[in-house]
């Protein structure tokens, strides 16, 4: 029988961080224990309102000696309050889930894994695994009960599944597909058969080793998956030794470690231009949605995502706990916030979970396959039924095609089904010895797996060598590289001369570099190919350098490792602590924030912010160059018109022109490169073929709307109901002209008429004020009219085009942009490419003045966007180069000969003289010549 449930909610509260501490932030949350339940208080530090959320925990880990904010939680006492609950239920046979939840470095890795040492420090998973082999060393003598233990690992990165119980190179390109089981969606990842708990420790390293190289070869920052540890467990006691079926418990266990929940502030021009739901945060929303459906007794699609796919028969059949980690700091107070409005709204969800209890196993498979066989027979017949005459007007043929859509959909998932019976059958059938050769052949390949990394413990190792260092500290120093007496060779792979370490990542190329241990004079140097790609202690490798311990290496685009010479470390470097990632990245970003500060006079907190996204334009140039992409980046800078700070964006060299992407769609469109140049990497590995992606799908092309720029018109005028007729420069994001927007705002009377007033019987209709104050609590109404837009032609003799550099041109605005309710007003796209695009755009606006409007007509603006796709010429970069060289040349000319030639005077406004060029039958061109 099933039992209903709420789902258990968890909050726990941790310590300040360092950059928490250092920018003087307060605490807000505090915590408070009832008989029943909790309560978890959190103040808005600017408001100093406190709003209280009710749940079944809250865990108070941020001090153990401040009162008054609830009793201190240590990892023991989660684990005891939390985790044995849990972890008792799933031995009675119930699927549990337990997953944290909260922002990026709020807690959640600490909560679930915890450090390794000391043993105090464990987190819920390595604790639930020590408990599971307690209870079976318990029982181990009876020779009437077997255990079956066995884990599974994968990742979710960028909706990709990715096993991190197998080498990368095994991986799918595109990740593991997803199949169908009675229970819900699995994939058919590497399930490691656990003898001991020393096998389950071996299964947490591996896949932490995996989530290193993984960082290494693509982005410190993919270590920012979803990761989801699944412990199958089975009990089987028989009433007697020989007999052959008994009593059977299973139950998997799901422990899902999620990436950090980001809050995405993006407005205005970064809003139009950014992907709905970029990759990372894809399955948190697909996550949300699902809990929401279900707190709502409503049916999830649970497909939205991967991460949901998964876990579907944990929350539809099972336990589900959650922990939401917070941090108490004022400086995260809507991050956290949000994560525990995420938290009260999961925990009005009720899920049955019946225990998975049988005596016969085989017996009860065959029973459900036939069970399952006979319901999808019965829809099947269903479908026919309903479609037999067509449905709701549709035509039998229509109802024909549906009909046959529907039974392919349902004969593929009973043959997913049949699969899944049969490969349980077949495990039913395995003995001890079977499950142990398994075991064996997965440990072999693992010992070869990393590309020359050691099997050593860090602390074991006595030679010179290298251990990986990462921005999460459970996979720093996971990796151990040891230096061979003489010449250690790294590189990319090459089977004609094999590197003695392997690394196959961005920025790597054959033979990159050499590392020669001169073991009689206890000396290391290293020697490179690419000193670009290949810095010391922040500083380019540019001839044969020793080496010194604790010095830091980083190789390729995402290499970063620590070098250990045991018996020479009065040699090194000293530190405090030991240098970590962070002190790497620290030197490489000081090194780039020297050259942007100091070459371009840079305040030193842009200077950062620039060295910051040098690495990832460096990564998207490594790609394009790797894929062979016509494509190449570079960062700038770029004024932000709204606040009048500088930022960074990237500017995009495409065949179809030079473009700038705000940084967020840079960021966004990274990721799908990194996905793509997996593919390629994998195909190059195993000698397959690989192929670019469409143009019409690929982040190398760019067909979406660019902002071409912005117009402001002042809306002082208005304010006194007078007309404004301008011609507002248009500012790109370079803060460069690209021309004019003609516009009008024109008032209207009480009758709904425009002007002008001045006949007879028309003066009392004058909508004119001294003042705006007047119009306060009045209805108002005005006209919007967009007749053209003229670009600046001395800007467009360089374009690629020898009409226009846009085409499809349109405008849109609001007139109070701080209006998040106000929707967009917009223009029709303009029908040709022109330099003079023509709209009979008029648009009626009627608003009720009241102050804060009032204050708006008085000192504010409307902001005019003007939006447009880049006209592409399929011109090469050597082609556009050259022809840009010999345009850059005839118009130095003309331009030197327009300086001798006299301006007419008494030129309209707005108007002057410009070059143009005439062919020799004496027609003119706004462009030179290709």
């Amino acid at each position: 029988m099933a039992e209903e449930e709420s789902v258990k909610v968890a909050v726990r509260m941790r310590l300040f961080n360092k950059r928490e501490t250092t920018a003087g932030a307060t605490r807000v949350v505090r915590m408070q224990n009832e008989e029943v339940g909790s309560k978890t208080f959190i103040t808005n530090p600017e408001t100093n309102e406190e709003k209280m959320f009710q749940f079944d925990f809250s865990f108070q880990s941020h001090s153990e000696t401040e009162q008054g904010i609830g009793p201190y939680a240590s990892q023991d006492t989660v684990f005891n309050e939390l985790g044995k609950p849990v972890l008792y239920s799933a031995l009675e046979g119930r699927n549990v889930c337990l997953f944290a939840y909260g922002q990026t470095g709020a807690g959640k890795s600490f909560s679930m894994l915890g450090k390794a040492d000391p043993p105090e420090q464990q987190g819920i998973i390595p604790r639930s695994c020590l408990e599971i082999f307690r209870l079976r060393d318990v029982e181990k003598d009876d020779p009437c009960v077997q255990y079956q233990i066995t884990m599974q690992v994968v990742e979710i990165y960028c909706e990709m599944i990715n096993d991190l119980l197998d080498t990368r190179k095994n991986w799918p390109p595109n990740g593991h597909k997803p199949r169908l089981t009675k229970d819900g969606y699995v994939v058919d990842t590497i399930t490691k058969p656990c003898f001991n708990y020393d096998d389950i420790e071996a299964s947490f390293s591996f896949a932490d080793k995996n989530r290193s190289v993984g960082s290494h070869a693509l982005n410190p920052e993919s270590s920012r998956a979803h990761t989801i540890y699944s412990i199958g467990y089975k009990r089987t006691k028989k009433t007697a030794p020989e007999a052959k079926q008994g009593e059977t418990i299973t139950a998997t266990i799901n422990l899902v470690d999620l990436a950090g929940s980001e809050r995405s502030e993006s407005a205005g021009t970064t809003g139009q231009m950014l992907k709905e739901g970029n990759a990372i945060n894809l399955s948190l929303t697909a996550l949300g949605s699902t809990i929401k459906a279900l707190s709502e007794g409503k049916r999830p699609n649970f497909r939205d995502s991967k991460l949901t796919l998964l876990l579907q028969g944990a929350m539809t059949n099972g336990k589900v706990i959650m922990i939401a980690a917070v941090s108490p700091a004022s400086i995260c107070y809507d991050e956290s916030m949000s994560t525990l409005r995420f938290a009260e709204r999961i925990k009005m969800v009720k899920i049955k979970a019946k225990k998975n209890v049988t005596q016969d196993p085989v017996a009860e498979i065959k029973k459900e396959m036939e069970e399952m066989r006979q319901r999808m027979q019965e829809e099947i017949d269903h479908l026919r039924a309903v479609c037999g005459g067509g449905v709701d007007g549709k035509s039998q043929a229509q109802a024909a095609e549906e009909l046959r859509e529907l039974l392919e959909k349902r004969k593929e998932e009973e043959r997913q089904l049949k699969e899944d019976f049969e490969r349980k059958l077949k495990e039913i059938g395995e003995t001890d010895e079977d499950r142990r050769k398994k075991a064996a052949a997965i440990n072999s390949k693992w010992a070869t797996a990393f590309g020359g990394a050691s099997q050593q413990k860090p602390e074991d190792v006595k030679e010179p060598h290298l251990r990986n260092l990462n921005e999460d500290s459970r996979l720093a120093e996971t990796l151990v590289y040891i230096l061979r007496e003489g010449k250690t060779k790294v590189g990319r792979s090459d089977k004609s001369n094999p590197p003695h370490i392997e690394f196959n990542g961005m920025g790597i190329v054959k033979n990159h570099a050499e590392l020669e241990w001169d073991k009689a004079n206890q000396k290391v140097y290293i020697s490179t190919t690419e000193p670009n790609s290949t810095t010391l202690n922040g500083r380019k490798v540019e001839e044969r350098t020793e080496m010194k311990h604790n010095n830091r290496l980083w190789l390729g685009n995402n290499y970063a490792f620590r070098f250990v010479f045991p018996g020479k470390e009065d040699d090194g470097d000293k530190f405090e602590t030991t240098p970590d990632y962070l002190f790497a990245e620290a030197e490489i970003a000081e090194a780039n924030q020297q050259k942007t500060s100091n070459a371009d006079g840079l305040p030193v907190a842009l200077g950062h912010q620039l060295s910051e996204a040098l690495k990832k334009v460096e990564q998207a140039n490594i790609i394009v160059t790797d894929l062979k992409v016509e494509c190449g980046f570079r960062p700038k800078i770029v004024k932000d018109r709204e606040t009048g700070e500088d930022a960074v964006a990237v500017s995009v060299n495409m065949p179809q022109g030079l473009l700038v992407w705000p940084w967020e769609k840079f960021v966004s469109r990274l990721v799908e490169m990194v996905k793509i140049w997996q593919e390629w990497q994998y195909a190059l590995d195993n000698n397959s073929e690989f192929k670019l992606p469409e143009p019409e799908v690929s982040p190398f092309h760019d067909f979406e709307d660019q902002l071409i720029g912005e117009a402001d018109v002042w809306l002082q005028s208005l304010g006194n109901m007078l007309e404004v007729e301008t011609a507002a420069v248009i500012m790109d994001p370079s803060a460069g002209s690209q021309g004019r927007l003609h516009i009008a705002l024109s008032p209207l009377d009480s009758k709904g008429n425009e002007g002008p007033w001045e006949d007879p019987g028309l003066e009392d209709l004058d909508p004119f004020v001294d003042s705006p104050s007047e119009l306060v609590g009045k209805e108002i109404s005005w006209l919007v009219k967009i007749s053209k837009i003229v670009f600046d032609a001395g800007d467009m003799l360089m374009s690629k085009s020898t009409e226009c550099k846009y085409e499809k041109v349109w405008v849109r605005y609001k007139i109070n942009a701080r209006d998040l309710a106000e929707p967009w007003s917009q223009t029709e796209p303009s029908k040709q490419a022109c330099l003079d695009p023509k709209y009979n755009y008029k648009k009626k606006h009627t608003c009720k003045v009241t102050q804060e409007f009032c204050k708006h007509l008085e000192k504010g603006f409307v902001r005019f966007q003007i939006w447009g796709k880049v006209i592409a010429t399929g011109a090469t970069h050597n082609e556009s180069a050259s022809m840009r060289s010999k345009q850059a040349e005839l118009l130095t000319l003309m331009k030197a000969h327009c300086q001798d030639v006299p301006c007419p005077t008494g030129l309209p406004d707005l108007w002057s003289v410009v070059p143009v060029f005439c062919d020799p039958s004496g027609k003119l061109h706004q462009a030179p010549p290709q």
